[in-house]
C-alpha cells in the first residue's frame, strides 16, 4: 500500500455546503458506503439471482453482509468519540443535552417520519411496533421492523455517554479512566455473550441486545481516544496498510466461513466483526489510494452520504416498488428483482436526505450550534513528513 506521504485532500469540494455537510472525508464516506452496501446485500440476497456476475457482486453481502452493522457501529463511535474529547480537551467539560438535541435532531426526522408512512400503508396496525421503535427499544420489546435494532443499541450507548462523560469531563488530567472503561466493556460484553450462549439466550436477543453489541462502539471510541491524545502514534499506526489488509481479509474470512451462528458465532464472531470493521477503516483512513481510485470509491462513497436514509427505508421501499410489478414480490431474487431492490432503496434513501435530514441539519446548526472550532494546538499539527488532513470540526458535525 503507498505511504501516507503527500497524501492527496480527503475532504469533498464544499461548493454551497452547509457545516453539517461541508468538509466531508472522502475515505470516511467509503466506510459509510461499504457498510450501507453489505446491509443492503444481507437483506436482498439471500439466495443466489442465477446471474454469475451479480451473484459475484453480492458475495460478500450474502455471506457476512450483517456485519455490516458493525462496521457502522465502529465508524460512528470513532466520530462520536472525536466529537466529545475534542470538547472536553477544549473547554473542560462536555455538554451532554446539547449532545443529545443534536442526535435526536440528526437521527428523528427520517425515523418518524419513516415511522408515520408506516403507520399509514405499512402491513400491520401501528400499536404492533411504533411505540417500540419510537423509544428505541425495539432491541428488547420487539418489532415488526427488525432492521432497525441497530438504532436502538446506538441511542442506549450515546446516552450513557452523554449521562457519564460529563463526570470524566471533570478531570482534566489522565484519558486512563475512560480506556480502562471501554475496555471493560469490550471484555464484558463478550463475556456476556459467552454467558448467554451458556444459559440458552436465543441468537437473535445476543445479536440485538445492547448489552451484548456495545463492544463494536466502545472500540470506535478507544480509536478515538488514540486519535485525539496521540495523534501522531494514529498516524503511525494508520500507516501500517499491509497490517490492517492483511487484518480484514482475516477478519472476511472468518466471517464468511463462521458466520453469526452458532457458539462461535454468537461469541467470538460479533468481536471479529468490530475487530474487521476497525482494520478496514485504519487500512482507509488517509490512504493516499483512496482519491486515485475515484472511479471506484467516489460512487461508494456518494451512497456513505445517504445511508441513513438509505438504512431506514430500504426494506419498506423495495417491497413497496417490487409489489407494483406483476409476477415479482420482495422474496424475488432473480437479476431484475434484485436491481430493483437496490434502486428503491437508494432512490428512498436519497429522497429522504434532500427533504429530510438535510433541511433538519441546516435548522439545527442554527438552533443547537456547535462551539466555535478552536485553532489547533501546535501538538495537533500534522508532521511536516506527514502532510495528512485531519477531520475539521464541521466534516465531524454531519455525523453528530
Amino acid at each position: 500500500m503507498p505511504a501516507l506521504s503527500a497524501a492527496p485532500p480527503l475532504t469533498a469540494r464544499p461548493g454551497k455546503a452547509t457545516s453539517s455537510t461541508a468538509a466531508r472525508r472522502l475515505d470516511l464516506d467509503v466506510v459509510r458506503g461499504v457498510a450501507i452496501l453489505l446491509a443492503l446485500g444481507w437483506h436482498f440476497s439471500p439466495e443466489p439471482s442465477g446471474n454469475a456476475v451479480l451473484d459475484a457482486l453480492q458475495w460478500p453481502g450474502h455471506q457476512f453482509g450483517w456485519a455490516g452493522v458493525d462496521l457502522f457501529f465502529v465508524l460512528s463511535g470513532f466520530l462520536m468519540g472525536q466529537l466529545v474529547l475534542k470538547e472536553r480537551a477544549r473547554t473542560g467539560r462536555f455538554d451532554g443535552r446539547r449532545f443529545t438535541a443534536r442526535r435526536l435532531l440528526r437521527l428523528w426526522p427520517v425515523l418518524y417520519v419513516f415511522l408515520a408512512v408506516q403507520a399509514l400503508v405499512g402491513d400491520e396496525s401501528a400499536g404492533t411496533y411504533l411505540w417500540q421503535n419510537a423509544l428505541h427499544v425495539q432491541n428488547y420489546a420487539g418489532t415488526t421492523l427488525p432492521h432497525l435494532w441497530s438504532l436502538a443499541v446506538e441511542e442506549h450507548f450515546y446516552l450513557l455517554l452523554a449521562v457519564l462523560f460529563p463526570l470524566f469531563a471533570r478531570r482534566r488530567g489522565s484519558v486512563r479512566p475512560l480506556v480502562a472503561v471501554l475496555v471493560a466493556v469490550l471484555v464484558g460484553s463478550l463475556a456476556l455473550r459467552g454467558i448467554g450462549v451458556a444459559t440458552g439466550v436465543g441468537e437473535v436477543q445476543l445479536q440485538w441486545r445492547t448489552h451484548f453489541r456495545m463492544d463494536a462502539l466502545a472500540a470506535g471510541v478507544l480509536l478515538a481516544v488514540l486519535r485525539v491524545h496521540a495523534p501522531a502514534a494514529f498516524d503511525r499506526l494508520a500507516r501500517r496498510r499491509w497490517l490492517w489488509l492483511a487484518g480484514t481479509a482475516a477478519g472476511v474470512w472468518f466471517l464468511a466461513t463462521v458466520g453469526k451462528m452458532g457458539a462461535v458465532g454468537s461469541t467470538l464472531g460479533y468481536t471479529v466483526a468490530y475487530l474487521t470493521g476497525a482494520a478496514f477503516l485504519l487500512l482507509l483512513h488517509g490512504s493516499t489510494w483512496v482519491p486515485r481510485a475515484g472511479w471506484l470509491t467516489r460512487p461508494t462513497a456518494a451512497l456513505g452520504r445517504y445511508s441513513y436514509g438509505i438504512y431506514i427505508w430500504h426494506v419498506f421501499a423495495a417491497e413497496q416498488v417490487l409489489d407494483l410489478m406483476p409476477g415479482w414480490d420482495y422474496d424475488s431474487h432473480d437479476p431484475v428483482a434484485q436491481l430493483v431492490k437496490f434502486g428503491a432503496a437508494i432512490a428512498a434513501g436519497v429522497l429522504a436526505t434532500l427533504l429530510l435530514e438535510r433541511p433538519v441539519l441546516r435548522l439545527r446548526d442554527r438552533l443547537v450550534p456547535t462551539p466555535a472550532r478552536p485553532t489547533p494546538a501546535p501538538s495537533e499539527q500534522p508532521a511536516a513528513t506527514v502532510p495528512l488532513r485531519r477531520p475539521t470540526t464541521d466534516a465531524l458535525r454531519s455525523a453528530a
